[in-house]
């Protein structure tokens, strides 16, 4: 069953987090236009030990027709001392954050975020990138922000 509105899909999805414990913060990334949910959240608990617990509680979960993706956001956060705790995403397929197990980077990959049609048009591909960086800024500084981008011909 589809979700109602931007509201009831929020509380939905913040309701299935608070199950594991007590949220520190809690982001479902909208579209800045539409106000319409872009089918991914960010969210940090209160304990930084709940975060693989609900990590393999809720991924793979059916929600609707959709199976929820939860991992976490950040890349080498898993040692249990890092002083920036890693927040969990949580999201719906159709957009995808790929972390790795390797050493610490500044480089952050995020892949089948979008559509090659939507990198043609270039106010879409502007408004993407513009998206990209201001979530990004949420958890550091970003340096620059690159989307390949199809070839035509």
């Amino acid at each position: 069953p589809q979700l109602r509105s931007p509201a009831e899909e929020r509380a939905k999805v913040k309701e299935l987090l608070l199950s594991f414990g007590q949220l520190k913060a809690f982001n479902l990334v909208k579209d800045a236009a539409t106000g319409l949910s872009k089918g991914y959240a960010f969210a940090e608990y209160v304990e930084y030990s709940i975060t693989d617990q609900a990590i393999a509680g809720l991924n793979g979960m059916q929600l609707g027709d959709k199976k929820l993706i939860v991992q976490r956001a950040s890349v080498g956060a898993k040692n249990a001392n890092v002083a920036a705790v890693a927040p969990v995403q949580i999201q719906v397929p159709g957009l995808s954050l790929v972390g790795s197990s390797g050493p610490p980077t500044e480089v952050l990959c995020l892949l089948n975020m979008v559509t090659p049609d939507e990198l043609k048009d270039e106010e879409e591909y502007e408004d993407i990138l513009e998206d990209i960086k201001e979530e990004c800024n949420k958890y550091g500084v970003v340096r620059s922000v690159e989307i390949p981008r199809p070839i035509e011909g």
